[in-house]
């Protein structure tokens, strides 16, 4: 009779941890983190740490890092150089159009945040300071979001690496 108690005992509790979700298991069955799901409209992409010398194509020619990067990340007003006070050293001071929206990229870099249609400007948290690209135009990393769409942005932070011809 004890057998059969702990026998039922047994296929209970089997039953139980069978029927539970991952996500209400305290603990991860050894999947790899999923992508998070993209929204019906807004923008996609990965956060890349790059330091290191780089051919003009961005392919690593000497010992260095090329890593997605879990960061956060800030899409503005488009703003231009008009519009923000440098910091020095790649770096931003302050920008004087208004946050719209903001996200966090994962450990590996991958994130999405959901945006009305329009250009933004993608500005990155960095050690406490904010960096971003400034295009040939002096616009600070654009991005265009367009009705039911979602643009891919892959974001490059590269203030320590260096491009060669």
């Amino acid at each position: 009779m004890k057998t059969l108690i702990k026998t039922v005992q047994l296929i209970f509790c089997l039953t139980l941890f069978i029927s539970c979700k991952e996500s209400q298991l305290p603990f991860n069955l050894g999947s790899n983190e999923t992508d998070p799901i993209p929204p019906k409209q807004g923008v996609k992409g990965k956060i890349i740490y790059k330091e290191g010398t780089f051919d003009s194509k961005g392919n690593l020619l000497t010992n260095g890092t090329m890593i997605g990067v879990s960061r956060k990340i800030y899409f503005y007003e488009l703003a231009g150089l008009k519009e923000v006070e440098l910091d020095g050293n790649a770096f931003i001071g302050n920008i004087h159009t208004e946050v719209v929206d903001s996200t966090k990229s994962d450990k590996n870099g991958t994130y999405v945040g959901t945006l009305k249609p329009g250009i933004y400007s993608v500005v990155i948290e960095e050690n406490n300071r904010l960096y971003s690209h400034v295009t040939d135009d002096g616009l600070l990393l654009p991005v265009q979001v367009f009705k039911d769409s979602v643009t891919t942005l892959n974001v490059y932070i590269d203030y320590n690496a260096q491009y060669s011809e």
